[in-house]
């Protein structure tokens, strides 16, 4: 249920709002629905990862201009050991790590900050 309400409210914020709009929805229903810190967490961290590879995998499909290769060069500078790595999936993992861990650590804040202030 959880999971299934931070993709939902999720998905409608992130279209309307900013990318990191994720974190606040994570953090208020942690709040509300969340027993523990671990299940918070990996509730969060796991719809926030469902809903930015399906937000990035949209975006990719309909953009114009094609800005995972602009992105990937950014990133990996066309020489080393990153230019190798196929881009798409540079960006997207470089992507989901960051996105995952600001929806976990948001979810785990909203069972620490509703036991606080028990």
């Amino acid at each position: 249920m959880l999971y299934l309400l931070i993709l939902i409210i999720g998905g409608i914020a992130s279209y309307f709002g900013p990318w990191w709009i994720i974190a606040p929805v994570a953090l208020a229903l942690c709040w509300w629905k969340a027993k523990t810190p671990k299940e918070a967490f990996w509730i969060s961290a796991f719809a926030t990862f469902c809903l930015w590879i399906g937000y990035a995998t949209f975006l990719n499909a309909t953009a114009d201009v094609n800005l995972i290769d602009k992105i990937a060069e950014m990133l990996s500078g066309g020489v080393g050991l990153l230019s190798k790595i196929p881009k798409i999936v540079l960006v997207f993992t470089i992507m989901t790590i960051i996105a995952t861990s600001i929806g976990g650590f948001a979810g785990m804040s909203g069972v620490q900050m509703r036991r606080y202030f028990k």
